[in-house]
């Protein structure tokens, strides 16, 4: 970089990598920004490094790809005008301090020189390491949250994340913002994704009754409750999903589980409103509407194969929902489905009754959910008792 960077007036590592890099945490994200071109730095790096440049002339920026998946984003230092609140901004070229002050928060308004003699020096005009050192979220100006609401919600993540608070001022600002409905003025789209990067990070406990503390819940939809139920109910969500069903999505979860007070259809209205995609927008109405039922339905089922018959179409979601709010009986049996029944699968098939005689019809069908069904009550153990047990259905 600093071979590259020298016809250049400023060349910086900016944003959250700083902040990370002096945190001593992870950061894989390289963002430089650069006082002069920054498609023609983009250019000069991808040759430097054996890569390739994709530039987006309209904005001034480049992605420099190189390796196996290297990649740094450049962009011309900027700053930012805002037509209208939760507008996206206009851009035009500027000096770094500039470029640093239209950004969100002191810890994110640093920046570290790549060039030359000068090369490893930390630029902080704002106060960011400071703050860094003392664990405080703050703005950089009156306007922030007014210009983007957005930033409401990565000041809840960075508090969260890092064991930070915002200052008072910073919080009452969001405050503010948010009781004049900055935040239920956004876009959908945004919420939708400032939301799923809330609540998909490791920890979400102190998000949610922040969102609660802001009023963020009742901004988003008014029924939503972002209570110490909540999190109470997250927190066995996480540790049931982390035993029972990794692979689904923590924030979809979550969001059941602060959606939980909603009636299906509104879920199901406001998740379309979020431009959620469908199965996900279907998955967190199931929950909210079947995981009551389901308490009550498999607390009074006690054939395992009922059991399972009940449960399957609900899982993930409705099922982990239902488990983490169930007791006695009902518990039981959900634990039970987790357990032992939901990975029960038949070791035969539509080929191997076909070699029995059965050609493609809706009998196929017919003959191994009966197979199922006796497999899952203890009927059945191994191949061998499973074909032996077609052979009798089939003779019937």
């Amino acid at each position: 970089m600093q071979a590259v960077s020298e016809p250049f007036e400023g060349v910086y590592l900016v944003g959250g990598a700083v902040r990370d890099v002096l945190m001593g945490e992870p950061n894989f994200d390289v963002d430089v920004a650069v006082e002069g071109d920054g498609i023609a730095l983009g250019q000069a790096l991808a040759r430097e490094l054996g890569g390739r440049v994709v530039p987006h002339e309209k904005f001034g920026t480049a992605i420099v790809l190189y390796g196996n998946g290297g990649r740094v984003d450049v962009a011309t230092a900027r700053t930012e005008f805002y037509d209208y609140p939760g507008a996206l901004p206009t851009v035009e070229q500027a000096s770094i301090r500039q470029d640093l002050y239209r950004r969100d928060f002191t810890i994110n308004a640093m920046a570290v020189s790549l060039k030359g003699a000068d090369f490893g020096r930390l630029v902080d005009y704002f106060g960011g390491h400071r703050d860094l050192a003392g664990g405080v979220v703050r703005v950089l100006h009156n306007l922030s949250f007014i210009d983007d609401p957005t930033r409401i919600f990565r000041a809840v993540r960075y508090e969260t994340r890092y064991g930070f608070r915002m200052d008072a001022h910073t919080f009452g600002l969001a405050k503010a913002c948010v009781e004049m409905d900055l935040v239920g003025e956004l876009s959908s789209s945004r919420v939708r994704d400032e939301l799923q990067a809330l609540l998909s990070e490791e920890r979400v406990g102190d998000s949610v009754r922040r969102m609660a503390e802001l009023g963020i819940d009742r901004a988003i939809h008014s029924h939503l409750a972002a209570d110490e139920e909540a999190v109470r109910l997250i927190e066995a969500v996480d540790s049931l999903r982390e035993a029972y069903a990794p692979e689904a999505p923590a924030w979809r979860l979550r969001l059941a589980v602060l959606a939980r007070r909603l009636s299906s259809t509104e879920v199901l209205d406001w998740a379309e409103g979020l431009k959620l995609r469908r199965r996900d927008a279907e998955r967190i109405a199931d929950a909210v509407a079947v995981a009551p039922r389901l308490r009550d339905v498999v607390g009074a089922t006690k054939e395992p194969a009922a059991l399972w018959q009940r449960v399957a179409p609900h899982d993930p979601d409705g099922a982990l929902l239902a488990l983490a709010t169930s007791k006695g009986r009902a518990r039981k049996r959900l634990e039970r489905y987790f357990e032992e029944l939901r990975d029960v699968t038949l070791e035969i098939s539509g080929g191997d009754l076909a070699e029995l005689g059965l050609g493609e019809s809706p009998q196929v069908g017919a003959v191994l959910e009966e197979l199922r069904r006796r497999k899952l009550n203890g009927e059945l153990d191994g191949r061998a008792a499973e074909i032996e047990a077609a052979k009798e259905l089939l003779s019937a």
